[in-house]
């Protein structure tokens, strides 16, 4: 019977040793800053990572393929098709508003909740009440709206995402971001949690 072949134990030193030249990479002058933190928040126009269609000022975010959103390479495919350049597309194409975005953005009344509407930048609560407004006062424009902001009380936010490696803010009392809510409703509610019986209508 042969003995165990054992690997050689690295010297406690030397993991510190290459921590320490790691730290120091890390920390220098020409390591991205970006990526430093504990959750990497990528910008649109990175210049190693962008993510942002390539048709100027769509808010929208790219395919893989195309480096445009599935809006643009769809266009492009036919554009193409038909003899047009790609430079020529990306001068003429039409940028398009985001239809969600990458960061929640705030609710214009309440700072602390994340806003549900990207036309609005209303909160989930605050939404649902422009919109029952709109039905007692059919026609409201933008003087009206703003005359409603004017009236809202503000509200306090449910804090951060309970998700361990999220640093967004909870939409809702079950303490959890947009992303992550979905996610827990898909997985059918593991534990059971559900929202108070009066959230939606109040």
């Amino acid at each position: 019977m042969t003995a165990p072949w054992l690997l050689p134990q690295q010297d406690a030193r030397t993991g510190r040793d290459r921590l320490e030249v790691l730290t120091a990479l890390i920390s220098g002058p020409e390591f991205d800053p970006v990526l430093r933190g504990g959750v990497l928040k990528i910008p649109p126009m990175h210049p190693v990572y962008p993510w942002s269609c390539t048709v100027v000022d769509c808010a929208r975010p790219r395919w893989r393929r195309y480096a445009m959103c599935s809006v643009h390479a769809g266009q492009w495919q036919e554009a193409e098709a038909c003899g047009m350049s790609r430079a020529q597309f990306l001068r003429t194409a039409e940028p398009l508003a985001a239809t969600e975005m990458p960061e929640a953005m705030m609710c214009r009344i309440c700072p602390q909740r994340p806003a549900l509407s990207l036309q609005l930048v209303l909160c989930f609560r605050h939404r649902n009440r422009w919109l029952s407004h709109l039905k007692r006062h059919p026609g409201g424009g933008v003087s009206e709206f703003e005359r409603w902001l004017a009236d809202q009380p503000t509200l306090p936010g449910y804090g951060e995402c309970r998700a361990d490696v999220c640093d967004e803010l909870a939409v809702s009392p079950l303490g959890l971001c947009g992303v992550h809510e979905r996610g827990y409703i898909r997985a059918g509610r593991p534990g059971g949690a559900k929202l108070p019986k009066n959230f939606f209508a109040t």
